[in-house]
């Protein structure tokens, strides 16, 4: 499916784009990605910290004023993320379904509130991909439940960004890969008795895993 909810260069041919235009969108488009790639290695590096730790450390949960603010806001987004999926999918058997419907009738039809329901999508999982990647800075390997958590649901935002950036499609289909793989690990490293409902149905552990920490 050949679509982007903005597509700056839909007007021009290939060889004729001007490079202020490509300034703006082409470097701030190779700069998303390189963050993308840096937050999976922090969150990599993390599940290593995780797995050789100290046994006598620690949860320092709301001890550090960083960390308790990006993580209200983390949570915050997170809810919203959650919600807007579920909107979306409906009765349908999936999300990911339901949001290529969505595109269809948008690119055939102009359907202008499918439109603006996909584009809060893409803000609100944009800004949540900021806010991972801001924890991805701090000592998340101490907070074992929210690694967990982010690292499930950063599989589900690789889903949505691989169906409304099609420019994008291949790298976060290959992300989310790197993250069922990083998400595989992290079960075997944390006990079932610390992981507490992770075996619950796949529709449900976004929203009880966002209760869990």
């Amino acid at each position: 499916m050949n679509f982007d909810l903005e597509n700056p260069y839909m007007e021009y041919e290939s060889d004729d784009i001007p490079y202020s235009l490509y300034e703006i969108y082409g470097v701030s488009k190779v700069k998303e990605l390189s963050r993308q790639l840096r937050t999976f290695l922090n969150y990599k590096t993390a599940t290593i910290q995780y797995r050789f730790r100290p046994k006598n450390i620690t949860c320092l949960d709301g001890e550090d004023k960083k960390y308790k603010e990006t993580k209200k806001r983390f949570k915050t987004l997170a809810s919203k993320f959650i919600k807007l999926l579920l909107k979306i999918r409906g009765s349908g058997v999936s999300y990911e379904a339901e949001v290529k419907k969505l595109l269809e009738r948008v690119i055939h039809m102009e359907d202008k509130i499918n439109k603006s329901l996909l584009a809060v999508l893409k803000d609100v999982s944009q800004k949540l991909f900021i806010t991972i990647h801001a924890l991805s800075e701090q000592e998340i390997h101490l907070h074992h439940k929210l690694l967990k958590f982010i690292v499930r649901i950063t599989q589900e935002m690789c889903i949505v960004f691989k169906s409304i950036n099609n420019w994008a499609s291949e790298f976060y289909t290959e992300l989310r890969v790197n993250y069922l793989q990083l998400d595989d690990e992290l079960t075997l490293l944390i006990s079932e008795e610390n992981v507490g409902k992770c075996k619950i149905r796949k529709d449900k552990f976004l929203e009880e895993g966002l209760k869990e920490w």
